[in-house]
Parts: structure tokens; C-alpha cells; sequence
């Protein structure tokens, strides 16, 4: 099967595990008029997903190296999400950003992505 706990039977989608509310913002590199460069994040896109925080295991380990919080986040696929990258995209989830480290198009079947994001 090679899918998530709950969220697909086989080869079909439980819709009801996707739930949690997320945004995508891009970044954009805009010049003012004396040519000053600022980074402007802009709503990219917005949908839901299948949230999923790390094994306590993994998160302590973490948390002892580097006090980061890592969630993973599976959504079903979009074409606007096939460019995205780790640089220009961060997640907004429950009020707090998440830094994208990793975009997966799982077995590459424009089905699920899976996003890697630390708070």
C-alpha cells in the first residue's frame, strides 16, 4: 500500500483525514524606488491536510540538538504545488510558520505531496 495510517485504503483516499486547515506562502524579492531589495511572502495557496508531528522519540532527539519542531504535512496533489521548493515556500499552520526542508511527490503519481516543515 505504501500510504499513511488512515489516509488511503489501497489505492483510494480517506478525504476525512485531510483536516487541518493549511496556507502556502511564496516568497517574492521586490526593489523599492532606490533599489533596496525586501522579501514579500504572499498567499500561495491554501487547502487541507493530514498533519502529522514526529515519534516522540524523534522529536526529543531534535529538541535536545536543535529545539526545532518538525511536522509533516500530506496533501492531496495539486499542480500548483509541483514547483515548489524548500527556498521561496514556507507553510502557515494554526498561526505559526513552518520552514519547508523537503517537498515529496510520493511514488511521483500526482496524488499526495508530503511537506517536511520546522517551526
Amino acid at each position: 500500500m505504501g500510504c499513511t495510517a488512515r489516509i488511503c485504503w489501497g489505492d483510494r483516499m480517506n478525504a476525512g483525514a485531510y483536516r487541518e486547515k493549511i496556507a502556502i506562502e511564496k516568497c517574492t524579492i521586490t526593489a523599492d524606488e532606490i533599489g533596496n531589495h525586501k522579501s514579500t511572502w504572499a498567499e500561495y495557496y491554501t487547502g487541507y491536510a493530514y498533519v502529522n508531528m514526529l515519534s516522540g522519540s524523534e522529536y526529543w532527539a531534535a529538541a535536545q540538538l536543535n529545539a526545532e519542531q518538525t511536522v509533516q504535512f500530506t496533501l492531496r496533489y495539486h499542480r500548483l504545488l509541483d514547483g515548489m521548493d524548500s527556498t521561496n515556500y514556507r507553510i502557515i499552520f494554526r498561526g505559526d510558520t513552518y520552514n519547508i526542508t523537503s517537498v515529496d511527490n510520493v511514488r511521483y503519481k500526482n496524488e499526495t505531496i508530503k511537506l517536511r516543515g520546522v517551526k
